[in-house]
């Protein structure tokens, strides 16, 4: 989705984002092996309005973040989850502009909680926020 584009071009262009994760960015699911940290994204795309007669000119994409660290660091992998998804909403939270050659109307951020892996070896946090987006 045109959405993905843009969080993956936002995110391996913000320093503060690629110092704690590199480019592990990944829509959908983590690549088998993957190294930790890593943030994987999914988008729920939907029209903006829907009218009879023309097609919307806006998409609404709501985006989940999972922001995956290692138990195995202790607190520090706690910590790191933490940092990330800080400079995750410092790039993302209420910005315009085109990316990826894709335009974003706003972003905003709306909210957050934490989680694990079943094997309670990984930290997780799953960050939410809302895109809209220019067709």
């Amino acid at each position: 989705m045109k959405a993905g584009q843009y969080i993956y071009a936002k995110l391996t262009a913000a320093t503060a984002v690629t110092d704690l994760v590199g480019t592990r960015i990944y829509p959908v699911f983590l690549p088998q092996n993957a190294e930790y940290p890593a943030i994987v994204y999914l988008v729920d795309n939907e029209p903006h309005t829907v009218t009879k007669d023309t097609p919307a000119d806006l998409d609404i994409a709501r985006v989940k973040f999972h922001i995956w660290a290692s138990a195995a660091q202790g607190e520090n992998g706690y910590q790191s989850v933490d940092d990330i998804d800080e400079a995750v909403r410092n790039a993302l939270d209420f910005v315009e502009g085109t990316a990826g050659t894709v335009t974003v109307e706003l972003c905003h951020y709306d909210g957050s909680k934490d989680g694990r892996d079943d094997e309670m070896t990984l930290f997780m946090r799953e960050a939410s926020y809302t895109f809209v987006t220019r067709n």
